[in-house]
């Protein structure tokens, strides 16, 4: 994707993000536990899903942009370890975004100042 459709891609995805409802707040003492919360939530709804989508698109945020590289989802998901340490999630930087390139599935946790939110639609 050449930088203005990842710019126009990101965007949308944030504004996706930004209308959803029934979002779910993940509260924790410091941001490890809401980070192993995080985790444990995603591995859940893995777990759960019918149906792996073939290809979506993982968000890597960088110092100054984010990249939104078409990846196979069931690397992602047979990987997520190596995949949360990649994207600097398990670190506590960076959010963990995974959504289609139509924008018809997400699997998202968001971080804020002081909890994190998870949202997850068409898996």
């Amino acid at each position: 994707m050449d930088i203005e459709d990842n710019d126009l891609f990101c965007k949308k995805v944030f504004l996706i993000l930004n209308t959803r409802e029934n979002k779910v707040q993940l509260q924790g003492d410091d941001y490890k536990k809401r980070i192993k919360k995080s985790i444990q939530l995603i591995n859940d709804t893995i777990d759960n899903i019918e149906v792996i989508p073939k290809k979506g698109r993982l968000l890597f945020f960088r110092e100054n942009e984010i990249e939104a590289v078409l990846i196979n989802v069931s690397e992602v998901f047979s990987n997520l370890d190596k995949v949360l340490e990649l994207t600097k999630f398990s670190a506590g930087y960076g959010d963990f975004i995974l959504v289609a390139e139509d924008f018809d599935y997400g699997l998202c946790i968001e971080r804020t100042e002081y909890f994190y939110e998870f949202s997850v639609w068409g898996l």
